[in-house]
């Protein structure tokens, strides 16, 4: 056997061969020094300019970088299908000029389609523009706000708003339409926050890690107020307020809101009162195997002006009568009613890429008038294809009063089914 003496010979020629080479550049190293070129300064300093040169070009970079690390983009897109059980083959065909509304309701369509740009400009002020597309309307500016942060606490617990946001009340309004289990919103939430947000200034406090504060002054209409989507008309604002307890498990809050409203007429405009009083409460649990689950209800009681009031009491102009005015006999503090709604909702999950989820959603506009109550049940399934991407089918069962001839009511075929693909990015 001869492979380890060679192997070894091998090893120590190479090594002499190293160690000479070495010595070799140390020689003519230590010659190059005694006889350096008389330009070598000039080099030096040349290749120092060059080093300079190349760090600045890196601080400008990563000071470049740093700016773009400080710009976020968010949104999703809620793609859907629905069929409901009224859907006809016809179009009503009303107006002048002539207005064409499909009576069919099953239909592909974007419902949400938005782009979220935040940016955080430093530890103490972030800006932020929410833009919004779907079939109901062209692209709209959602949310523009700035927030200010304070400099005297470590966690900048104390946060102020200013712009076009959500409005601070109860649960269900600013929580994003991206996460909610079901794919729309209550029916008070919708009737009394339509459009969810509006304009003015927000002061955020965090006591404690569990207990929050906010106070709000805010124009009072909403961006869907379709009088006044983009002005108000009334020199007071609309105040509210809300104190959350954040326990974890239980959590729970209670909200106050309270304004003026104008109906405007030929004349005369009418000013009623706007009261809203809402509690919220969220349970959440864990099932073994199954997975997590919450229980969550929200109530709304106060006063507003009612839809149904306007069309009773309220003569809309005419070509023949181009003037807006209270139908003889009308009173005019009828155009406010005292309203009830709530909802209660039950999730559940099912491992991973399931989840279950029932609700009861109720809504009466004028507690003194039968007949008008709103009512309904909402079945759902969602299914998460990916951390991107989620699948929601729902059932939708509401039910009303409908007159009939005769003085008798019955409960139209109205139930829905939705298919939504949602991808969030």
């Amino acid at each position: 056997m001869t492979t380890r003496p060679r192997a070894a010979g091998i090893f120590v020629a190479l090594a002499a061969t190293l160690f000479a080479a070495g010595a070799h550049a140390q020689s003519a190293d230590s010659e190059s020094t005694a006889v350096a070129p008389p330009d070598a300064a000039k080099q030096i300093s040349d290749l120092n300019g060059q080093v300079e040169g190349m760090t600045e070009s890196v601080q400008t970079l990563l000071s470049d970088v740093d700016k773009l690390k400080r710009f976020k983009f968010s949104g999703y897109i809620q793609a859907r299908w629905e069929t409901a059980e009224t859907k006809n083959d016809s179009v009503k065909v009303a107006g002048s000029p002539a207005t064409l509304t499909p009576a069919n309701t099953e239909r592909f369509y974007i419902r949400r389609a938005r782009l979220k740009l935040t940016y955080d400009s430093s530890p103490l002020s972030q800006a932020v523009v929410y833009f919004d597309g779907g079939a109901d309307r062209t692209i709209r500016l959602l949310e523009a706000y700035v927030t200010l942060l304070d400099p005297w606490t470590a966690y900048h617990t104390h946060a102020l708003t200013v712009g076009q946001m959500d409005v601070p009340f109860g649960y269900e309004i600013e929580r994003s339409s991206s996460v909610r289990e079901l794919p729309e919103r209550s029916r008070a939430e919708n009737v009394l926050f339509s459009g969810e947000r509006d304009r003015g200034i927000k002061l955020v406090d965090q006591w404690t890690l569990k207990f929050e504060t906010v106070l709000a002054v805010m124009n009072g209409g909403g961006i869907n107020q379709p009088d006044f989507p983009n002005t108000d008309p009334t020199r007071g604002k609309d105040f509210m307020a809300r104190a959350r307890y954040a326990q974890g498990t239980v959590d729970g809050a209670i909200s106050y809101y309270t304004g003026r409203n104008t109906t405007p007429l030929t004349g005369p405009d009418v000013q009623t009162d706007k009261t809203r009083l809402g509690f919220d409460t969220q349970v959440y649990y864990q099932l073994p195997v199954v997975g997590g689950g919450s229980l969550k209800g929200e109530y709304f009681g106060g006063r507003n002006v009612n839809a149904d009031s306007l069309k009773a009491l309220i003569a809309e102009p005419t070509s023949a009568n181009p003037v807006r005015l209270l139908k003889p006999g009308a009173n005019p503090a009828h155009l406010a009613t005292d309203f009830v709604g709530w909802y209660v909702m039950w999730v559940q999950n099912v491992g991973e890429h399931f989840q279950a989820t029932v609700r009861y959603d109720a809504f009466d506009p004028n507690h003194d008038l039968a007949h008008d109550q709103f009512a309904r049940t909402c079945l759902g399934v969602n299914w998460f294809y990916d951390g991107f991407t989620r699948v929601t089918v729902s059932y939708d069962i509401p039910k009303t009063d409908r007159a009939l001839a005769g003085g008798a009511y019955d409960d139209p075929h109205d139930n829905l089914w939705t298919v939504q693909v949602q991808h969030k990015f």
